[in-house]
């Protein structure tokens, strides 16, 4: 029996197979004539393919085992064409797969209707629908006759024949992200579920692999899948004696640091300077937090912009205006993979990434000296961008001994057992962690100021997120997005700007846009940015934070978190922004459904 009926489904599984390879054709929309890419392309589209159809098997095998158990494989497969159907279409409209956001707005009331879809492409869904049903009926049909019989041979010669497809694609995403080659690594979103195979720590750690620090190949942009910027990028005058840029980023400076007690030096900083009251970083973790400081986008571009190795047009701005670049971090810039992202038109030799000091206190001095060393050695005559990311303030929030201003301060605490009753002296030690940040910056602009350079300097001093202590039931970052999470501090000098308080909301989305804007780029901001120049008051919609699988939509008193990724089984959530619990009222979705779509036009304005 059991022959017969692996007789009659394995041959249904692969017309299924088959069928599934032809609906999925679309997603190669936009691949290059590259020799590289198209092999692997090729070879990942049936790896993925068969490894989806494994999973299926194993998820199917009780209908397998039943004795009229090949009747559910029709609708079963029904489901799964109609799915990858769908996919495709939104792939080809929105460069992402299906996820939860997708299924809330077909599913809530008026969510359909706001994709302005009429009744022909209902018709045509249902005519879509009937064809697949009738597909598997036919295959089922074929596959129960006798002379669709397969002997084992020829079954195990065809599995070994898929699992060969399924080695060389792991083996070539691997090798592709060892060399940094950008025709394999960009198209590691092209497939739903596709799982690339990652082993540079790996082969660095025990086969003493040397990877490059530098992007050797560069992909011609006619081939990118990403339209940024735009348009070209033209200036309305040519500037004279650009400003010099410094940005000085903390770790989990948070909205509320901001006091002359816990920050005197950068308080007295924003005496002279624009203070941004109600900003928000682009993400509630480094990676995108930094990501949308340098690109002005949104943070679910990040895997596009790391596959095909693309630089910010701010960086690439400041580097036809002929800016001397000068990166600072007291963390290795390869994870997260800014090497690869915002500096990777940098050359490796203005990379300090790895300093000699042993603890995160030395570190964080380090970088600052280096920097200092720099200030007194650089050419006068030109321009410079600079970079400097602390990070004592991570993690277990260190500083030194004779910083120690905020008491009771734990100077070791276990996160397992961490509460809100004992959380007071962990967030005294965070609050010194940030107090010694504030004396680095301050020497920095100390220096700055007795060159004589500080009129002539552009400084943006911020955190990358926010660090939660219990406030909203939690403590540390990305985890959500409440306040304490995604509000940060920004304080920003400019050069003729008089002191000047913004309580309208911002972000770091709208510090490329500003920056260009003051180095006199005639484009709109729409060109090249999801933010808005922080200097003209905007009333936006909502602003947005990102995270791996999700990101939030924040408006007025509410927090809309929308998830990103297909393995993210969570709906779309309203949460109380004040007290971050969810609210229970299937209204308000529908409600703020408008700013959801408007949240997806933006996700998918920058890809072709």
């Amino acid at each position: 029996m059991t022959s017969k009926k692996t007789n009659i489904i394995f041959p249904f599984l692969i017309l299924n197979f088959a069928l599934s390879l032809f609906i999925g054709i679309p997603y190669f929309g936009g691949i290059s004539s590259n020799w590289q890419e198209l092999v692997f392309i090729f070879v990942a589209y049936i790896s993925n393919t068969f490894t989806m159809y494994a999973v299926l098997a194993i998820l199917t095998f009780p209908f397998f085992i039943l004795k009229k158990g090949r009747y559910f494989y029709i609708p079963i497969y029904v489901f799964v064409q109609m799915a990858l159907i769908i996919d495709v279409a939104i792939y080809k409209i929105f460069k992402f797969h299906i996820n939860p956001m997708v299924f809330n707005i077909l599913t809530t009331k008026g969510g359909f209707e706001s994709l302005d879809q009429g009744l022909g492409m209902k018709i045509f869904a249902g005519f879509l629908f009937l064809t697949v049903i009738g597909f598997e009926i036919w295959f089922m049909k074929i596959a129960a006759r006798k002379t669709a019989n397969l002997s084992k041979k020829s079954m195990i010669l065809g599995l070994l024949f898929l699992l060969f497809f399924v080695f060389t694609d792991k083996a070539m995403y691997a090798y592709g992200d060892l060399k940094n080659n950008v025709f394999i690594t960009r198209n590691n979103k092209v497939f739903p579920l596709y799982q690339p195979l990652t082993i540079k720590h790996f082969a660095i750690k025990h086969f003493g692999f040397k990877a490059d620090k530098k992007v050797k190949v560069k992909l011609n942009k006619k081939y990118s899948r990403m339209d940024y910027p735009k348009n070209r990028i033209i200036f309305d005058e040519k500037i004279k004696n650009p400003p010099n840029i410094v940005f000085l980023i903390g770790e989990a400076v948070r909205y509320d640091m901001l006091t002359a007690d816990i920050m005197p030096n950068i308080y007295n900083l924003s005496k002279k300077s624009l203070v941004f009251k109600n900003h928000y970083s682009g993400g509630n973790c480094t990676r995108f937090g930094i990501f949308s400081l340098f690109y002005g986008i949104y943070g679910s571009y990040w895997f596009n912009i790391l596959g095909e190795r693309r630089a910010p047009v701010m960086m690439d701005i400041l580097e036809e205006l002929g800016y001397k670049f000068k990166i600072y971090a007291a963390v290795k810039l390869s994870f997260p993979e800014f090497n690869k992202t915002c500096f990777v038109n940098v050359p490796t030799k203005d990379i300090y990434d790895e300093p000699k000091a042993k603890d995160k206190v030395g570190k964080d001095i380090e970088i600052a000296e280096e920097f200092r060393k720099f200030l007194s050695e650089k050419d006068a005559k030109k321009p410079y961008f600079a970079f400097l990311f602390f990070d004592a303030s991570h993690g277990n929030y260190a500083y030194p001994k004779d910083m120690e201003k905020f008491k009771p301060s734990s100077h070791s605490f276990n996160y397992l057992t961490l509460n809100e009753k004992k959380v007071l002296p962990v967030f005294n030690k965070f609050k010194n962690s940030i107090h010694f940040y504030d004396s680095l910056v301050g020497n920095i602009v100390q220096d700055i100021e007795k060159r004589g350079e500080l009129e002539n300097t552009i400084i943006v001093v911020t955190g990358d997120h926010g660090e939660p202590f219990f406030e909203k039931g939690y403590h540390g970052h990305n985890q959500a997005y409440s306040e304490e999470e995604i509000k940060v501090s920004m304080v920003v000098h400019i050069p003729g700007k008089k002191h000047k308080v913004y309580s309208n909301v911002t972000s770091h989305l709208d510090i490329p846009a500003t920056i260009l804007k003051l180095l006199k780029v005639k484009n709109p901001v729409e060109d090249y940015s999801n933010g808005l120049n922080m200097l003209i008051k905007n009333d936006r919609d909502f602003v947005s934070a990102f995270s791996w699988d999700s990101a939030a939509i924040v408006k007025d008193d509410i927090t809309i978190v929308v998830p990103l990724s297909a393995q993210r089984f969570s709906g779309v959530k309203a949460m109380d922004k004040n007290t971050y619990k969810e609210i229970e009222d299937k209204k308000l979705l529908e409600d703020n459904l408008n700013n959801v779509w408007k949240f997806q036009k933006e996700a998918q304005k920058f890809y072709k």
